[in-house]
C-alpha cells in the first residue's frame, strides 16, 4: 500500500475491512470503497465502504468513526439504501456505538448493528492472547562513502553542488541497503549477535549513476552496526460485536498499537490480520528498520500481513557520514577531495 495519508474515517473503514476478512470464508470477496451500480440508475455507481460478496449474494457494510454514538437518523438511511440496493443485508458499524432509539429501529427492520468496545485490564488478562510486536534496525556509525570518478569527471564536479544532491540522492540509501543485505547474510539474531558491533566493507558499481552530472566509476561504503531491538508499548485491545454485548465475549478482538500509528491486529481465536503503519515511526538517525517480531502466548496462524509507509524507513540526516570523491586514473588513486564530514 501507497504511503498517503489515510484519513481517520479511510483507516477505520480498512479495519473493518480487515476484521470480515477474518470473519467471511474464503470464498467470499471483502472490497473496502467498493461501487456497486445502482439498479434504478445502471450508470450511476454508488460508493458503498466495504462490500461482501459470496455466492452471488451482496451485503453492505457502512462505517462510521464519530465521538458521538449513530443515532435513529442514520439507521433510517441504511434502511433506505437497502431497498434502493436490494443486499441481502446491511451492517452498520459505528466506532462510538448506538443510542437506544438506533438499536429499537435497527432491530425492527432488520438493519445489522455492529461496534467496537475496549477491553479493560482484566478482560485483556483472561482473553489471554494479546501480542507484542518488537522491531528490529541497524545502527549504524563510523560511516564512510567514497565515490570514484575519472580523473577527467572530477576536475568538472562542483564539492558544493555535490554537498547539496547528496542530501536527497537515492544512491545514498542504496547505500545502507547493499550493507544491510551483507549484514542480514550473518544472521546476528540467530547466531547470538545481537547488539555486537559489526565492521563491514563493500565495493559497489551502480551502472548508469551520475552525480553532479558526471558518471560513477565505483563507490565503497564501510563502517560498522548493531542489531538493536525497540519494544512497542502495550496496545489497547477492543471486541468487535453487538451493541451491549459483553466486551469479553465478542468474536473478534482488536488489537491497536498507538506508538505505530495506525498499526493494528484483529484476532479470530489464534487466526490474526496484522496492519503495520510504519508511516509514523520516529526512526533515530542512522537506524534501519530490517525486521519485526510478533509474539504471542499461543502460535499464531497469519491470515494475512499488510504494510504502509513502509518506505524510507531510514533517517540519513546530520553528521555522522563522511563523503569524499576519488579520481582513478591507470587504476591508481589520483587524489580525494572530501565533500561531507
Amino acid at each position: 500500500m501507497s504511503a498517503v495519508a489515510l484519513k481517520a474515517s479511510d483507516s477505520f473503514e480498512l479495519q473493518i475491512q480487515r476484521i470480515y476478512e477474518l470473519l467471511t470464508d474464503s470464498g467470499a470477496e471483502v472490497t473496502w470503497n467498493d461501487h456497486i451500480p445502482d439498479p434504478d440508475n445502471p450508470k450511476q455507481p454508488r460508493q458503498i465502504d466495504v462490500t461482501i460478496k459470496r455466492n452471488g449474494a451482496l451485503t453492505l457494510v457502512e462505517c462510521r468513526q464519530h465521538r458521538s454514538r449513530q443515532n435513529v437518523k442514520w439507521v433510517e438511511e441504511l434502511i433506505g439504501r437497502r431497498v434502493s440496493l436490494g443486499p441481502q443485508s446491511v451492517i452498520a458499524v459505528s466506532s462510538s456505538g448506538f443510542t437506544k432509539g438506533a438499536v429499537n429501529k435497527a432491530k425492527k427492520h432488520g438493519i445489522i448493528l455492529r461496534d467496537l468496545q475496549q477491553l479493560t485490564e482484566q478482560e485483556v488478562a483472561s482473553w489471554g492472547q494479546r501480542v507484542g510486536i518488537t522491531l528490529f534496525f541497524y545502527q549504524y556509525s563510523d560511516l564512510r562513502a567514497v565515490f570514484v570518478f575519472t580523473r577527467e569527471s572530477i576536475l568538472k564536479l562542483d564539492a558544493e553542488a555535490m554537498k547539496s544532491e547528496l542530501k536527497w540522492h537515492p544512491c545514498v540509501q542504496s547505500l545502507f541497503n547493499a550493507a544491510a543485505r551483507k549484514l542480514d547474510e550473518l544472521n546476528l539474531l540467530v547466531n547470538k549477535r545481537f547488539g555486537q558491533k559489526i565492521e563491514f566493507a563493500l565495493r559497489l558499481e551502480f551502472p548508469g549513476l551520475h552525480l553532479g552530472g558526471e558518471p560513477v566509476v565505483e563507490a565503497h561504503f564501510s563502517g560498522s552496526a548493531r542489531l538493536v531491538a525497540l519494544d512497542v508499548a502495550a496496545p489497547v485491545v477492543y471486541g468487535y460485536g453487538e451493541p451491549k454485548q459483553d466486551s469479553a465475549q465478542r468474536e473478534i478482538k482488536v488489537q491497536k498499537f498507538a506508538s505505530l500509528g495506525r498499526t493494528s491486529i484483529a484476532h479470530d481465536g489464534a487466526r490474526i490480520w496484522a496492519f503495520f503503519d510504519w508511516s509514523q515511526v520516529e526512526v533515530p538517525p542512522f537506524w534501519q528498520f530490517r525486521f519485526f517480531n510478533v509474539e504471542g502466548e499461543q502460535e499464531l496462524d497469519y491470515d494475512a500481513v499488510e504494510f504502509y509507509g513502509f518506505d524510507e524507513k531510514l533517517k540519513v540526516k546530520g553528521k555522522g557520514l563522511a563523503v569524499s570523491l576519488r579520481a582513478i586514473s591507470d587504476g591508481r588513486v589520483a587524489h580525494s577531495t572530501p565533500v561531507l564530514a
